[in-house]
């Protein structure tokens, strides 16, 4: 195979289930690839939201103190590219390549016979040859689900990180908090340094307590405060550092930064000002990230989950952003008339339903059924297509508005890949 596109239709093939959740094939594959220490020091960041900026923030704290790095992301927005980022930049096709050729090599080892890899475990292996090809001296983890069992706990890490614990996945993870917090907890070792978000139930504070580890807490660690609405700061709550103060909004929220700032600072010795230093530097696909198209202000955010989404409106409100319309996509799976009910709350403006695609993709006239529940509210419109989108939208809202995408991240792959240069109008 000689594209990347190859490549990738190739790996999506190799195992009868897109997810197949199980350390055993990537514990062999590890073995026999050496994989185990991929760098010199290694972060693990789970959560079920705000991994990905996370390790963004940490990526760009760590740059900042001349280390090399390497991190993992998942899924991508737009290029397969994003999920291994070398120094802060997406790894090329060719090195991608030369990766799964290893992968395939040694999984379809003759003498000790093959191992079948789903889509996800071939992306973990070919980012760990990644880092260890490049001397990466910090590999930064994103586990894709869950914790206990995801692809990269087959990695002993020496910083392990939980963002925030959500109702999401409950098919594989469980269908309430303490569940899911249990299998998020499935990354902490021994011996480890933790720093875990806010808001942790108690079946991660008890397995920390059985590991006889000493957590950093995120809450316990910073006061947070809204500044003004382009501002931020935090105030150490031991009083033994300088506080941060009009540190600049950007893509990434205080809470996810100085998470990143804890972690980093276990493996890396850095002052607490580097944080307000990289906030703008922070960028990522589909986080908080503002798009100005058709004379508006298109944000937008993959928050898919009523966690997420009550996240994300905290940090409109801080910003002081009132969306005039939102636009969502989701898949079949999602909480759909929880995200509704809570946006529909803070916001009383028109929503824009657009389809998604895949497996568990949905129509844009199922997307607005499954929002609403058996209650129809008015000003709820299915738009097939982007082009009756931006008609809709150019005409409920006014040039400067903000408009609100969200739902999935196939959602805001759709938005990137659409050909900006068509400034649709409305027909009328």
């Amino acid at each position: 195979m000689q594209s990347l596109d190859s490549w990738l239709e190739y790996i999506a093939g190799q195992h009868w289930q897109e997810i197949d959740m199980g350390l055993e094939r990537m514990r062999t594959m590890v073995a026999r690839m050496a994989l185990q220490r991929p760098a010199a020091k290694i972060i693990t960041v789970a959560g079920t939201n705000g991994k990905g900026s996370t390790c963004v923030a940490c990526e760009e704290l760590l740059q900042a103190q001349g280390l090399s790095t390497g991190v993992t992301l998942s899924p991508h927005v737009v290029a397969f590219n994003e999920r291994i980022r070398i120094n802060g930049v997406d790894a090329d096709d060719d090195l991608i390549i030369a990766a799964f050729t290893a992968v395939e090599a040694a999984r379809t080892d003759a003498a000790a016979g093959l191992v079948p890899l789903t889509y996800f475990e071939f992306s973990a292996l070919a980012a760990l040859w990644c880092f260890k090809r490049c001397a990466v001296e910090v590999a930064v983890l994103e586990i894709g689900l869950g914790g206990r069992l995801d692809a990269f706990n087959a990695i002993d890490a020496d910083v392990a990180v939980i963002t925030s614990i959500g109702i999401d996945h409950e098919a594989f993870l469980g269908t309430d908090r303490d569940a899911i917090g249990l299998e998020k907890a499935g990354i902490l070792r021994a011996g480890q340094e933790v720093v875990l978000g806010s808001d942790m139930p108690a079946s991660v504070m008890a397995r920390c307590a059985q590991l006889q580890l000493r957590p950093l807490l995120v809450d316990q660690e910073f006061e947070i405060r809204a500044q003004d609405a382009q501002h931020w700061s935090a105030r150490q709550r031991d009083g033994g550092a300088p506080t941060l103060a009009s540190v600049p909004y950007g893509q990434c929220a205080p809470h996810n930064l100085l998470l990143a700032y804890l972690a980093a600072s276990r493996v890396a010795d850095m002052a607490l000002t580097e944080v307000g230093e990289v906030a703008q530097r922070v960028r990522l696909p589909g986080r908080m990230q503002s798009v100005d198209w058709l004379q508006r202000r298109w944000l937008l955010d993959v928050a898919h989950n009523p966690a997420g989404v009550e996240f994300l409106v905290q940090q409109l409100r801080a910003r002081d952003l009132n969306p005039a319309a939102i636009v969502c996509g989701m898949l079949s799976d999602k909480q759909h008339n929880a995200v509704f009910e809570r946006l529909r709350h803070e916001y009383q403006v028109p929503w824009f339903c657009m389809p998604t695609e895949g497996e568990r993709g949905m129509t844009a006239r199922e997307v607005a059924d499954a929002l609403q529940g058996e209650t129809k509210r008015p000003h709820v419109t299915a738009c097939e297509d982007w082009q009756t989108l931006t008609e809709q939208v150019n005409s409920a809202t006014q040039p400067g508005n903000v408009i609100l995408v969200l739902g999935s991240f196939n959602l805001i792959e759709q938005f990137h890949l659409i050909d900006k240069s068509q400034h649709f109008q409305p027909t009328r």
